[in-house]
C-alpha cells in the first residue's frame, strides 16, 4: 500500500473539517508564504490575499514581540461585524516557520479542530 505525503494527510484532515462546515478554507503556509496545503470550500477569500495577510502578519507578531513584550505571538484572529473570522495560527514544522490561515463562518467553533490540525502537522515531522 502507497503511503500517504504528508500534504495529503493535512489536507484530507482540512477537508473533513471544511466538511463539516467548521472552516470555510484552510491554508498552510511556509514563513515565506509558499503554499504547502489547502482546502477551499464553496465561498472563498482569493489566496494570494491570505499569504500577503499572512505574511504582513509574520513583521506583526515580530513588532508585538519588540514593542510589546508578546513573544511567540501564537495566533491573530480578525473578526467582523458578522462574525465571520479569519484566524492565522504560528507554529513550528518541517524545520520552519508555519502559517495556518483559516476562514471561520459565524457561530462555528473552530480552537478544538485547529489545535488537532496543529498537532497532526507537527506529528509529520
Amino acid at each position: 500500500m502507497e503511503e500517504k505525503s504528508p500534504q495529503v494527510l493535512i489536507e484530507e484532515y482540512m477537508n473533513d473539517v471544511v466538511g463539516l462546515g467548521n472552516y470555510e478554507m484552510a491554508c498552510l503556509f511556509s514563513q515565506e508564504g509558499l503554499p504547502m496545503a489547502e482546502v477551499k470550500g464553496a465561498d472563498v477569500l482569493p489566496e494570494d490575499r491570505l499569504v500577503e495577510m499572512s505574511i504582513l502578519f509574520q513583521d506583526v507578531r515580530k513588532m508585538a514581540d519588540v514593542m510589546g513584550g508578546i513573544s511567540e505571538l501564537k495566533e491573530l484572529i480578525l473578526e467582523g461585524n458578522n462574525r465571520r473570522k479569519i484566524i492565522f495560527r504560528f507554529f513550528e514544522g518541517f524545520d520552519q516557520s508555519l502559517v495556518l490561515a483559516l476562514v471561520i463562518p459565524p457561530k462555528k467553533t473552530y480552537r478544538s479542530l485547529t489545535n488537532k490540525l496543529v498537532r497532526i502537522i507537527e506529528k509529520l515531522n
